[in-house]
């Protein structure tokens, strides 16, 4: 799932380069956007963090040892390696 949060910040870096008529650039490189397309950028920049630290919950995206050496979900359920 990590690597769906990185794909989107990617894309959203690429969006605002295809604007400048660059292959991407930064998140942070807006000044050539209208405010509407700021606010837009803003806006989902927002979201995806929000989204990244609502997974962070879940705890099928944490991983501790167990008393028994084995790696163990949130949950206490065995996973591998």
């Amino acid at each position: 799932m990590a690597n769906d949060y990185a794909t989107a910040w990617d894309s959203l870096a690429a969006t605002i380069g295809a604007a400048k008529g660059l292959s991407t650039t930064y998140i942070d490189d807006v000044e050539h956007l209208t405010i509407d397309q700021r606010l837009k950028v803003a806006e989902v920049a927002a979201l995806l963090s929000i989204a990244q630290e609502i997974s962070a919950f879940n705890p099928a995206n944490t991983k501790t040892r167990g008393e028994d050496g084995t790696w163990r979900n949130g949950w206490g359920m065995p996973i591998g390696d």
